[in-house]
């Protein structure tokens, strides 16, 4: 034991001596403080060349993603203005200038190139986060249901509601109802129908279906059928009949006792070889509510010489479709929009293809969701805004909602205020997407009253400035498009 007190004690003794010692050397205490040398860029150290990259291919990919937001405006422009014409162009030449510098400073491992790089990106970026608001984006004056919210005229629309081909003044433009969701093969589904009107007073030509899926989403068959459709009324349904060769679609609405409709699709279309296999479907809807333009309180002016009245109905899908030799039966995740959308020329004006003027204006999101505890509509057509949210049992107006862009033409996320509950918040990941007529199906997560949305999903299409007049465009096309 005092063999082990003396240790101890010399090695206190001289821990203090080298310590003593080492404060006496003013240029240790120095050298101890000093930070290290700075790691230079060299082709002899390859891993930090490939780490300022990566971290500079970061700024540059999200920057990149803010200039396709901007030119396929992927953004609510009402709300939040345009980002400049000019600004889109010259940010564009500036981030390829800055591809040009991050490839130099890979390949010859040249910090001055990355910090150009840097430069040149932090510039574009100021550029896209410029916002301007004038008279001259949206220049006329529309309603504001969701500020002057009044749901007396609010209901469950019936089979004869379908027929009525003027409301407040504003004639058909289509009916029909629009599909979405996985089969059990584990493929994503599309299926878009409806009988045109075009403010006509009657079914003109040609009845348009067009079907997609994940299996090849670069396809889109499209079939016009150009022969006269029947249609058939009772007490409580409406029938729907086109058959042009070997060609048909059918519908078929009928009332349900516990009010609404039930709505239910038929189409088969033959194999054009080389082209498409032979597709057919069977499927239904129950909407889990009526949707109304303007709270059905009116016709509300969609775009400067547009009027807008009518209704879409968000619900539940069901059904099987067949492509070739193999038939999928639609997931719990399905779900539906049956459209009865009303659009004509506004009081005093004649009536223009309301394509051509979302082409002009933009700023169009059209979303219908659907998932197992909501229900909604999010309809904004240039300066008119209006949305209905179902939940247990209630027909809910937001006081507003917001539109925040994730990946341009991917994803984006939409939160809405209510009164009774809260935020509702959904998130959107596309699926399938026709670039003519600017539609996409998308899956949907989300919260709201506290509980997370479950299988989610929504028609969604987003016309913007300069987007092609699908209408228009569809009937240039062969009736079956192969890949685009």
């Amino acid at each position: 034991m005092k063999k082990l007190s003396v240790i101890v004690v010399l090695l206190a003794i001289m821990s203090l001596l080298f310590a003593s010692a080492y404060a006496a050397k003013p240029e240790a205490k120095a050298d101890a403080q000093k930070a290290p040398a700075a790691i230079k860029l060299s082709k002899s150290n390859p891993n930090m060349t490939k780490v300022i990259e990566a971290d500079i291919r970061e700024t540059y990919e999200n920057v990149l993603n803010k200039y396709k937001v901007a030119y396929y405006f992927w953004y609510d422009t009402f709300a939040e203005g345009e980002v400049p014409a000019a600004n889109i162009v010259k940010a564009d030449g500036i981030i390829k200038n800055a591809e040009k510098h991050i490839v130099k400073g890979a390949k010859d491992a040249d910090i001055a190139a990355f910090n150009m790089a840097n430069k040149l990106l932090a510039q574009a970026d100021t550029l896209l986060n410029a916002r301007v608001k004038s008279p001259d984006q949206f220049p006329y004056e529309t309603d504001q249901p969701l500020i002057k919210q009044d749901k007396s005229k609010v209901y469950k629309a019936k089979s004869a509601d379908y027929l009525v081909l003027d409301r407040y003044g504003v004639k058909m433009n289509d009916v029909g109802p629009s599909l979405w969701g996985y089969g059990d093969d584990g493929e994503f589904y599309f299926v878009m129908t409806f009988f045109n009107y075009h403010a006509k007073g009657g079914i003109i030509v040609p009845v348009v279906v067009e079907v997609m899926s994940t299996k090849d989403p670069e396809k889109r068959y499209i079939y016009l059928l150009n022969n006269e459709t029947k249609v058939v009324q009772t007490a409580d349904s409406v029938d729907y009949l086109v058959v042009d060769g070997q060609k048909s679609f059918h519908m078929f609405v009928k009332d349900v006792p516990e009010g609404g409709t039930t709505c239910t699709v038929e189409g088969s279309f033959p194999a054009y070889p080389g082209k498409a296999p032979a597709i057919s479907f069977n499927l239904g809807t129950t909407p889990a509510f009526t949707y109304w333009y303007n709270q059905n309180m009116g016709a509300a002016m969609m775009y400067p010489n547009i009027v807008l009245a009518g209704f879409e109905q968000p619900g539940p899908a069901w059904g099987t479709i067949t492509m070739g030799d193999k038939t999928a039966k639609l997931a719990s995740n399905a779900g539906a929009v049956t459209e009865v959308c009303m659009i004509s020329g506004a009081p005093g004006k004649p009536y223009t293809e309301y394509r051509q003027e979302m082409s002009q204006y933009g700023n169009e999101w059209y979303i219908a969701v659907h998932t197992d505890q909501v229900d909604a509509m999010f309809i904004s057509y240039g300066k008119f805004r209006d949305s209905g949210i179902y939940y247990k049992g209630q027909y809910i107006i937001p006081t507003e909602y917001r539109l925040i862009p994730g990946i341009a033409n991917q994803t984006i996320t939409l939160i809405a205020k209510t009164k009774e509950f809260g935020d509702l918040k959904l998130s959107f990941e596309m699926k399938l997407h026709d670039p003519v007529y600017t539609e996409r199906v998308a899956t949907v997560s989300g919260t709201f009253d506290g509980q997370s949305l479950t299988n989610g999903g929504a028609w969604f299409e987003h016309c913007f400035k300069g987007s092609p007049d699908g209408i228009a465009a569809v009937q240039e096309y062969p009736q079956i498009v192969d890949p685009m």
